[in-house]
């Protein structure tokens, strides 16, 4: 068994993925790692490091010390 390539997601990172799109299309607006870290019931930390592997791997864009600067580039399949 090989690795995964590096643009494929894991599980988790597409459920973040998902819960993303899912705000921007209800509220027009991204939200912030805190919103999103209390809708997945997970760390501050943890959110933050799922949107930056999101980065990583081309699916997200986000601006550096600014709130709600998450752009999904690519949307789950």
């Amino acid at each position: 068994m090989g690795k995964k390539k590096l643009s494929e997601i894991t599980d988790p990172q597409a459920r973040t993925l998902r819960v993303i799109c899912q705000i921007i299309d209800e509220k027009g607006l991204p939200p912030t790692v805190k919103e999103l870290s209390e809708v997945l019931c997970i760390s501050h930390a943890s959110a933050h490091e799922q949107i930056a592997q999101l980065v990583r791997k081309g699916y997200l864009k986000k601006e550096a010390r600014k709130a709600r600067s998450i752009v999904v580039i690519r949307r789950p399949e």
